[in-house]
């Protein structure tokens, strides 16, 4: 009896990230129900299997596009100041989510995370998780130096300060500026900051 064997296509060297710059590129040009493996293939000038090779599914492939695009926006700084620290951060996130090539797409992911399993467990370890570890830390460490009450529950907090930059995401009720993001910063900080004045 022969067997027969089915040649798989190997990525290239350097496909993976042609295939990312693509992603985005269309991320910019399309809605995200109009992202297609094939296009993408194309426009990176690899062949498709190449690109299932490495996601077996356009949500995984996108994911990774989007945030590895974002991803250096997204770092909170440690200054030691943490109102600047909370502002920039807050900024940066409102523009980045705002962009038009970023926020829609990330949305759109994360609706399909619903009913995904393996795409949330992707955005849970690499896009939440992270994310989220970071901001406890920053957190942490602003309360610790005295710049944040000591009284307070850091992840209730965490979801305050972050949760309408992503409620307006999800659900489209408003805009994400950096003008948003510095407003949040403001309201957050008169809420999360020490006060000499009072007892704790």
């Amino acid at each position: 009896m022969t067997e027969q064997q089915v040649a798989v296509a190997e990525p290239s060297p350097g496909a993976r990230q042609d295939f990312l710059r693509a992603v985005v590129k269309l991320c910019r040009e399309r809605v995200y129900e109009d992202i297609q493996p094939a296009d993408v293939a194309k426009l990176a000038g690899h062949d498709e299997e190449q690109l299932r090779a490495i996601w077996p599914t356009k949500s995984l492939m996108v994911v990774e596009a989007l945030f590895g695009m974002v991803a250096p926006r997204l770092v909170f700084p440690d200054t030691g100041d943490f109102e600047a620290d909370l502002r920039s951060q807050l900024t940066s996130i409102a523009e980045a989510f705002g962009d038009p090539g970023v926020g829609p797409h990330i949305a759109a992911l994360a609706a399909e995370a619903n009913t995904d399993r393996m795409l949330a467990r992707v955005f849970l370890d690499r896009v939440f998780t992270p994310n989220r570890a970071a901001a406890s830390k920053r957190f942490r460490s602003a309360q610790e130096a005295g710049q944040v009450r000591r009284d307070l529950d850091l992840d209730a907090a965490i979801d305050m300060v972050f949760g309408p930059i992503w409620f307006r995401l999800l659900l489209g009720t408003g805009t994400l500026t950096a003008e948003l993001g510095a407003s949040l910063a403001d309201h957050a900080v008169g809420g999360l900051a020490s006060r000499p004045d009072r007892t704790e």
